[in-house]
């Protein structure tokens, strides 16, 4: 908990490209818990910190591609999965697998954060 409040601080102490993380989300358009997520944590997810890029699995952008290729992202074989992604030195931190409800969303989120 204290890794996290400090992690927090410095983010919003100070406003510099080292702290840019996005959380990517692995989407697919079939998949009953993506549909779910999105009901019920998108339509809300306000972090401003951490924003949410929504990535459709069988469209997968370049960048993604290159960075799976250059070992900097592991490769995603289930949806939803999100990545804590650094943005600035372009790599995966760590990631969330699945979805089991909001609560318990937003604990691992909590948990992966206190890195």
């Amino acid at each position: 908990m204290i890794r996290f409040l400090l992690i927090s601080f410095f983010v919003m102490t100070f406003n510099v490209q080292a702290y840019a993380f996005e959380l990517l989300m692995f989407n697919n358009k079939y998949c009953i818990y993506c549909k779910k997520f999105l009901r019920e944590v998108g339509s809300e997810y306000n972090i401003s910190d951490l924003p949410l890029i929504i990535i459709e699995k069988d469209n997968e952008p370049e960048w993604f591609i290159t960075a799976y290729v250059e070992k900097r992202i592991k490769p995603i074989r289930a949806t939803p999965t999100f990545i804590l992604w650094d943005e600035f030195e372009k790599y995966e931190v760590d990631r969330i697998v699945g979805y089991g409800g909001k609560d318990w969303f937003y604990y691992q989120l909590k948990e992966i954060l206190a890195f």
